[in-house]
């Protein structure tokens, strides 16, 4: 049984590594691991900020407000919903913006 065990871990029967990294090596890996997470964060938050549209609890969020507020302002005529697709309401990201900044 021992002898499946050290088999299970490598071809070669012993604890040697299949393969060796210097510290250079391992730390340039690992450099451009974070790099591309870095780069993927950066192209998600551009999308982001690229949006036209902002969904009721994006809204909501933004403004720091609830969602019954929202419906409020919507029959008071304070910030109506820009578009409605099935049963999701839709705020126009400039008008949410005009809003925050008190418009």
């Amino acid at each position: 049984m021992n002898n499946n065990n050290n088999n299970n871990n490598n071809n070669n029967g012993d604890n040697r590594p299949l393969f060796q990294l210097t510290k250079e090596e391992l730390m340039q890996d690992f450099e451009q691991v974070v790099r591309k997470i870095v780069n993927q964060m950066q192209v998600e938050q551009v999308s982001k900020d690229e949006k036209l549209a902002l969904t009721r609890d994006e809204t909501a969020g933004l403004l720091h407000v609830s969602l019954g507020t929202l419906n409020n302002w919507d029959k008071q005529g304070i910030l109506k919903p820009s578009g409605r697709i099935g049963k999701r309401v839709y705020y126009s990201k400039e008008d949410v913006l005009a809003k925050l900044k008190g418009e």
